[in-house]
Parts: C-alpha cells; sequence; structure tokens
C-alpha cells in the first residue's frame, strides 16, 4: 500500500510513494488542462495515457510534459531563446575543446581544466553527474568539495580533480557557444525567470495550472528540486512527486535537505 507525507514546512508539498492512483482519481474533475504532469522518462508518460484509456478516464485535466518542455515554454513567456546543444552537438565542441587536430591534448584550449582524461564522453559524463547532484549551485558545490576534501588521500585529489574538471567543461562550453549547454542549463534559467518574477514567468506560461505532480522518479535531480522549491516559494500551484516503491522511503526523507537552498537556479558561473 502507498504512502503519502507532508512536511510541514512545505505546506503545498505532497510526497507520494507508490500511489499514482491518487494522481489518476484527478482525471475527469475539470474539462480544462488544470494538472500539469511532469514525466522526465517518456516511456512513463505513455503507461499513464495507456492507464487512463484502459480505465476509461477522461484525460482533459492533463497536461503530460517533461521537465524541458516547461523550460522551453517559460523562458518564451519572457521573450528569451530556448536554443540549446543536443548531446551529438555537444560532444562535437568537447572535442574541439580537449584535443587538437593531431588528437593531442591543447592545454590552451582548456583554461582551468585539470588533465584528467580527454575521452568526450567520459568527460561529458562527469560533467552531466556533478550537474545532476549539484545543478552547480554554490552551496551545493561547496557541500560536494567539502566531502571530496574529506577523503582519504589520494582519493581527495583525484575526487577534486574530477569536480574541476566537470566544471571547468562547463565553463568551456558556455564560452564555445551562443546556444545553451543543455536543456537542463534551460531549466536553470527558466528557475530563476520564475523566481526574479516573482512567479509571473510561470503565470504566464502556465496561467491554468493549479497542481503540479513529477511522476515516475526513482531520484530527484538538483536541478528538478530547484523548479519544485521556486514553485513552492512563487507560486500558488500544489506540488506533488510521486516516488516508486524502494527508493520512496529514503527520498522522501532527503527531499527536505534537498530543497533547502537559496536562490534556486543559482550557478557558480554567473
Amino acid at each position: 500500500m502507498g504512502q503519502t507525507h507532508r512536511d510541514p514546512d512545505l505546506r503545498d508539498l505532497t510526497l507520494h510513494i507508490g500511489q499514482e492512483d491518487r494522481l489518476l482519481e484527478r482525471a475527469g474533475h475539470t474539462s480544462a488542462s488544470t494538472d500539469l504532469v511532469l514525466a522526465p522518462v517518456q516511456l512513463h508518460r505513455r503507461n499513464l495515457q495507456r492507464r487512463l484509456r484502459e480505465d476509461r478516464l477522461p484525460k482533459d485535466a492533463f497536461e503530460f510534459t517533461d521537465p524541458a518542455d516547461v523550460a522551453r515554454r517559460v523562458l518564451r513567456a519572457v521573450g528569451e531563446s530556448t536554443d540549446a546543444l543536443d548531446r551529438i552537438d555537444r560532444l562535437s565542441v568537447l572535442r574541439s575543446i580537449l584535443l587538437n587536430e593531431d588528437g593531442k591534448a591543447s592545454p590552451s584550449d582548456r583554461p582551468r581544466i585539470p588533465n584528467v582524461t580527454t575521452d568526450p564522453k567520459t568527460v561529458e559524463q562527469l560533467r552531466s553527474e556533478v550537474e545532476s547532484v549539484t545543478n552547480y549551485h554554490p552551496e551545493r558545490m561547496d557541500s560536494l568539495r567539502g566531502t571530496a576534501d574529506e577523503l582519504s588521500v589520494p582519493i581527495d585529489a583525484d575526487s577534486t580533480a574530477l569536480i574541476d574538471l566537470a566544471v571547468g567543461i562547463e565553463r568551456a562550453l558556455r564560452c564555445r557557444s551562443s546556444r545553451a549547454v543543455s536543456n537542463v542549463q534551460l531549466l536553470r534559467r527558466a528557475t530563476r525567470r520564475i523566481g526574479t518574477t516573482d512567479g509571473s514567468a510561470w503565470n504566464d506560461a502556465y496561467p491554468d495550472i493549479e497542481c503540479v505532480s513529477l511522476v515516475g522518479v526513482s531520484s530527484v535531480s538538483a536541478t528538478q528540486a530547484d523548479v519544485l522549491r521556486v514553485l513552492l516559494d512563487e507560486t500558488n500551484v500544489g506540488v506533488h512527486v510521486h516516488f516508486r516503491r524502494g527508493t520512496g522511503d529514503y527520498l522522501a526523507e532527503r527531499i527536505p535537505d534537498l530543497l533547502d537552498v537559496a536562490d534556486p537556479g543559482a550557478v557558480i558561473f554567473e
């Protein structure tokens, strides 16, 4: 049987563990789309839509989307670019940063990037993982570096070098392209715009949405956490997170700490 948690300090946040039926119960309560369902994985969106069809439930109340589409809609509402590098483009730029025409490392082309590895796919995975854990937020980056410093020698130095590599690559990618580094950077920008406009950027993009549900997650990235935090701080929408059984109890306990950052969407680069 599923569980529901409410944190008294986050009164508009509800956490569910194995309770997707609670989401489907809202089907048909209105003829307009008032529930925004964020499913980062397309397969999970399709599964929910299939459940609605199989149970012969109307889906008028729901708008199914993913975080990247939310970012673009919010940024369009404030008149900002939504152009971002995809993974293939990013790897191409990474190769030019990490290697010169002879295939040798080019230090002059890699300012503040330690020579840990020059494999573009490995570097991209590292950049993405550090981004997922920290969202490059100053508080989380300080915490990550502090954790690395506490590790045993020589693991501490190796870990710090990997963190420096991820940060250096992110910075270099930003310098090399006029486009956003990734969809995640677009989501950070959208998070900041919601905050700096006191929620009006969100209201302009989603004037009829009353409830936002993050579904199908076995973990919550720092980027997703910052979006939820700014929605709780700056809008009147109710926020629901539907965890899977197994990891749900652990994640539900961690959510308050994950959301506890100042200035959601802030980054060390700006």
